[in-house]
């Protein structure tokens, strides 16, 4: 029996990547599946499934849920889609790992063409409604103050934030 530890992919050349435990051993092993048949036009679901149903490859896929496979496929599907769209070899730019991209602060936005931006716009303002704390909601709170200057570091000392004056002297 093998009990998979990461399932992952390699674009170049399209691969499902598996690694796993052999449960009677101990040993790690990697297992690499060819996404022959996947394309840019094929339904990431439909693939998975195929993948999970083969004799070959099912096997060591059985433990790991469809929608996980699904996602992981969904991200070569897109990555194709990149390449086909600018006709050659090289994928154009894409955010792959929507699920995983951590935060917005860590791309420049900027770089970002029109239905980019608004995917990543909708998907901080998802994320944004779902943290958000509304009058009763049980952990609203009316005027919270949080003082940010306690923390390790501290906060650093500025001469103009001493300052009691209000009027500047050129």
């Amino acid at each position: 029996m093998f009990a998979p530890k990461k399932c992952g992919i390699r674009y170049e050349p399209p691969t499902l990547v598996v690694e796993y435990v052999v449960l009677a051993t101990g040993k790690l092993h990697r297992r690499c599946m060819p996404l022959r048949d996947v394309t840019a036009n094929s339904n990431s679901d439909t693939e998975a499934r195929k993948f999970k149903n083969n004799p070959k490859h099912g096997k060591y896929l059985e433990k790991i849920s469809h929608e996980r496979l699904s996602r992981v496929l969904g991200k070569c599907i897109k990555y194709m889609k990149g390449a086909a769209a600018i006709g050659s070899g090289k994928p154009m730019r894409l955010n792959l790992d929507d699920d995983f991209m951590g935060s917005a602060n860590d791309m420049d936005m900027n770089k970002l063409n029109d239905s980019e931006l608004q995917f990543e716009k909708s998907k901080m303002n998802k994320d944004f409604l779902e943290k958000q704390i509304k009058p009763g909601d049980p952990d609203y709170e009316y005027d919270k103050e949080v003082d940010f200057g306690s923390g390790k570091l501290g906060a650093v000392e500025c001469d103009w934030d001493e300052s009691e004056n209000s009027d500047f002297s050129f």
